[in-house]
Formats: structure tokens, C-alpha cells, sequence
């Protein structure tokens, strides 16, 4: 299996397109409906990237972003976050988000914003093997 990617969206339909164009893609998926439910995943299995949208009923995903970046267990993980508002992005940045990309997702600019995530993570790595960290 591929790289493991948490969906966070309150629309079940959003999720399952993204699911199913993310597993065709060669990704593992879990899915979340809410910001409550994206922290507690978060914090077991390890993820390599949380896909979020940030207008979300209850805790949205600002209020999310912040608290998974947080936590120690998940404030390393790589937020990109979905939003029909570009004028929110200022906010999303202060509250920890990675990356955006605008909904409808454009399932090439996902691909290159997963594909960016994927290269820094491995030359982190190679850089601590190195270090012999």
C-alpha cells in the first residue's frame, strides 16, 4: 500500500470522490466527517498527509488545523486544506495548514501538492540518515 492520507470533509459525497480517485492513485484513505473525529484518527495510525476542508460544521478546519499542530503525535503531519474562499487562506496559514487547493479539487494540482509532500518527507529522511539520527 501506498502512502496513507486522512479525508476530512462534513460531505460524505466529497469524501468518497476523494477516496476513490486516491485509492485509484495507489494511497491508503481513512475518512473523517467531522474535525472531532479527524483529531482521534490522527493521533493513532500514522499518517502521511490530512486532506481537510476547512469549512466544516462544528469544529471547523481551522479550529482542527490548530489543534492537531498542537498535539505532538500529529503536529508534524502535513495539512493541505480544501476551501471555495480564497480570502481564508491568511487564517488557515495562522492556524497551521501546509498547503491549498481549491474546491472543486483539481485532481492535478492534489497530485502535485502530494507528490511536493512526498519529496521533502524523503529528503528529511535522507538528511537523519546522514545525521545518523
Amino acid at each position: 500500500m501506498g502512502d496513507k492520507i486522512l479525508v476530512v470533509d462534513d460531505e460524505l459525497l466529497i469524501r468518497e470522490v476523494l477516496t476513490e480517485h486516491l485509492t485509484e492513485q495507489g494511497y491508503e484513505v481513512m475518512q473523517a466527517s467531522s474535525g472531532e473525529e479527524a483529531i482521534e484518527l490522527a493521533r493513532a495510525p500514522k499518517f502521511h498527509v490530512i486532506l481537510m476542508d476547512l469549512s466544516m460544521s462544528g469544529l471547523d478546519g481551522m479550529g482542527t488545523c490548530r489543534r492537531l499542530k498542537a498535539e505532538e503525535i500529529t503536529r508534524n503531519i502535513p495539512v493541505i486544506m480544501m476551501t471555495e474562499f480564497s480570502y481564508k487562506k491568511e487564517a488557515a496559514v495562522e492556524a497551521g495548514a501546509d498547503y491549498f487547493i481549491s474546491k472543486p479539487v483539481d485532481f492535478t494540482e492534489l497530485a502535485f501538492r502530494l507528490k511536493s509532500i512526498g519529496r521533502i518527507r524523503y529528503l528529511i529522511d535522507e538528511l537523519a540518515n546522514r545525521k545518523g539520527i
